[in-house]
């Protein structure tokens, strides 16, 4: 081959090697980062980073690094890693996140920017509770990813409530340590801001700008009157409200936002100082809900009306569904009833058998309904975030299912129904279930409705076998319950006969059910008969002779029936006629019927050369054929039997010579050597008289 042929075949050859190697797991591939989070590759200092990777050593050491910053230090799973963190305190600019294999000293790097971010943040109190008029608020100010040791100038801008959105500025400066970090705090309201006279004096939501006129950053802070937006009943909301005329009266309205009802009205004072302070004890019957607590002045509104929103929200509550069992019940209906309001809360049990409710502080009545009937009631008292148990008149049945012999019957299906009214109704419900056996013959029917009764319809095949065993007249309240199913016994009269009708005597039955696996075993009488007494199903019976299948059928036994059973292979008559090389009949000969798993059965051949078997079983069948006395001079043939037949053994060894049975090699020996006595004698004869013709010729000329 030349250099062409053979830099061709090559090519192929690393070709059909890439494209049929089998694909590694990504573990396998290396050192390698296949994910980063955020997927822009940048962001602030403090920013959530994600790395996802692979390392060569399994379940190896891994480090991340950020720049020449260490932060993550873990163990691999498997070839895997799963690396978070946060981008730490440095300067702006681009950096290298590094995965590195300890082990191997192997690594991967991606590219990863820093981003100056600049931030005005107000400090406020813990929610719920808020900061009220008057207040002096904090203001974080900060610079992360800066320039080292630079002076970065900031104007600090805060916003009044609409519709004020009145404006107080403050210029600062902050410098940048050598990671690039600078920040501040400021106090608002304060005379630094300008324009003088800065204020939180009006219920709103402020806005801080960094630079506002480039919106290098913005945030915002809650202004109020009342000290909290949440509040339960027996608590108390502290109202100072400011700004007002002096000593001038005001109106104090708090409004149910649901109904827009008023629930609590009083009239205050403003002090000598413009100053609103009161307090309102949230009622123990107050609603679950949204409020507008508002103040309105007698004279003199605000710029921005004092009006803010606050909720009784209720403590959560959850309720657990137990039947009486104690096992979890999903899909109950639990209705709380405050009865302080009468208002009515509703909550349905998820898979884990429990219902979150929102409840305020007092007496509930909590109920429970199964498919709206009431199965089960508390009464619970209501102090903070709790949870109870709540026992339902639900019981757990267990069906079992047997033979009248004791024998648990699996995978019967049962079909259950029932009937119930529910709770403040007149008319009657109709309920159903079904399920089917298991392996232990049983079937539980799980928190169910007790003290009414249930249909059972256990059936096989889509037929019922229990009619007149399916009722339960009422199901006890307790904690389970069983129940015992029979199925019946049925009479299945069998006649096993063989070919031409012949009753087939002491032959083997067996009969297995098809889905309980039930087995009986019968043997037939001499008139071919057996009655047998078996449960009700579907069965496969086989017949055997001997150790001889004769039949396998499927009988279904749904009542008292009778069947015959037809062998078609058994007692067929076969005659086998031995006859010698030429076709001659052989009387006497010895014929053997041989069958697997039955006697050898043998005869002798009459004149005729036939021997006659009556009673063989069909199928395949060997039949060999000897002189009687020679059994080691046989044939043998194999054959199928289906119907009553002859056939033919040809014993080509032997020859029939009258009565004499001899060897054919023998019979043709002696002919050869007979024809060529025979043939010298003629020969000599011929010769002899030749010679005598020649001596009477000459005597004759002389």
């Amino acid at each position: 081959m030349n250099n062409k042929t053979v830099t061709c075949m090559l090519l192929l050859t690393l070709c059909a090697t890439f494209l049929y190697m089998p694909l590694s797991v990504i573990g396998q591939l290396g050192v390698y980062i296949y994910q980063v989070t955020p997927t822009g590759l940048s962001g602030p200092v403090g920013e959530y980073v994600n790395v996802q990777g692979t390392i060569n050593t399994r379940n190896g050491d891994y480090e991340v690094w950020f720049g020449d910053t260490l932060v993550v230090s873990n163990t691999a799973e498997g070839y895997y890693i799963n690396a978070n963190f946060s981008v730490p305190e440095t300067m702006a600019g681009d950096y290298t996140i590094m995965l590195l294999d300890v082990k191997e000293d192997a690594y991967a790097e991606k590219d990863f920017g820093v981003t100056t971010e600049y931030s005005a943040e107000a400090v406020v109190p813990s929610s719920p509770a808020i900061l009220q008029q008057g207040s002096s608020v904090p203001l974080n100010i900060k610079v992360t990813g800066g320039e080292n040791n630079t002076v970065y100038s900031a104007t600090i801008t805060v916003m009044l409530p609409s519709p004020l959105n009145t404006n107080y500025s403050r210029q600062i400066t902050l410098t940048t340590n050598s990671k690039g970090t600078a920040q501040a705090q400021l106090t608002f309201p304060d005379t630094s801001f300008q324009p003088d006279g800065s204020i939180t004096d009006y219920a709103g939501s402020y806005t801080v700008f960094f630079n506002q006129t480039q919106l290098l950053a913005t945030s915002s802070f809650l202004i109020g009157f009342a000290d909290s937006n949440i509040y339960h009943r027996g608590q108390s909301a502290t109202i100072r409200a400011i700004g007002y005329q002096p000593n001038e009266g005001a109106t104090i309205t708090i409004t149910y936002s649901d109904t827009g009802a008023v629930v609590h009205s009083e009239a205050a004072t403003v002090s000598a100082e413009g100053v609103i302070n009161a307090a309102w004890a949230v009622p123990l019957d107050a609603k679950v809900g949204n409020y507008v607590i508002t103040i309105t002045p007698s004279n003199t509104p605000k710029p921005v009306m004092d009006s803010q929103l606050f909720t009784i929200p209720g403590y959560p509550i959850t309720i657990r569904t137990l039947s009486l069992a104690g096992n979890i019940v999903s899909q109950v209906l639990v209705q709380a009833v405050d009865r302080e309001t009468n208002a009515v809360f509703n909550a349905t049990s998820a898979l884990d058998g429990k219902a979150t409710l929102k409840l305020e502080k007092g007496s509930h009545r909590i109920t429970a309904f199964w498919n709206d009937v009431k199965v089960g009631e508390i009464t619970v008292s209501i102090t903070g975030e709790s949870s109870f148990d709540l026992t339902c008149e639900l019981t757990n049945l267990k069906i079992t299912v047997k033979n009248e012999d004791g024998f648990l019957m699996p995978f019967v299906n049962l079909d259950i129904s029932f009937q119930y009214v529910k709770t403040g109704g007149s008319g009657l419900e109709k309920g159903s279930a079904s399920g089917q056996t298991d392996l232990s013959g049983s079937f539980v029917l799980n928190s169910t409705l007790a003290q009414i009764g249930y249909t059972i319809n256990a059936s096989l095949y889509g037929i019922v076998f229990n009619l007149g065993n399916n009722t339960i007249t009422s199901l006890p309240a307790q904690s389970s319950s069983e129940t015992l199913i029979l199925c019946p016994t049925k009479t299945l009269a069998l006649k096993v006969v063989g070919y031409n009708q012949v009753p087939v005597a002491n032959s083997r039955l067996e009969l297995v059910e098809a889905t309980s696996g039930i087995f009986y075993g019968y043997v037939t009488d001499n008139s071919g008969n057996a009655n047998a007494e078996v449960t009700f199903g579907k069965y496969k019976v086989r017949v055997y002779a001997q150790s001889i299948l004769l039949n396998e059928t499927t009988i279904e036994i749904y009542s008292d029936i009778q069947k015959e059973i037809h062998c078609s292979l058994y007692n067929i008559q076969i005659s086998v006629q031995v006859v010698d090389y030429f076709g001659q009949p052989i009387s006497n000969a010895q014929v053997v019927i041989n069958k697997l798993g039955t006697v050898e059965i043998s005869a002798k051949t009459q004149a005729d050369g036939t021997a006659t078997f009556n009673n063989v079983i069909g199928g395949s069948i060997q039949a060999i054929a000897y002189p009687s006395g020679m059994e080691n001079s046989y044939e043998a043939v194999n054959i199928e039997v289906n119907a009553p037949q002859s056939i033919q053994i040809k014993l080509a060894k032997y020859t029939l010579l009258g009565p004499l049975l001899v060897e054919t090699s023998v019979l043709v020996t002696v002919l050869l050597i007979v024809a060529a006595v025979i043939m010298f004698l003629l020969i000599e004869i011929y010769r002899r008289k030749r010679a005598s013709s020649g001596r009477n010729e000459l005597n004759a000329q002389s």
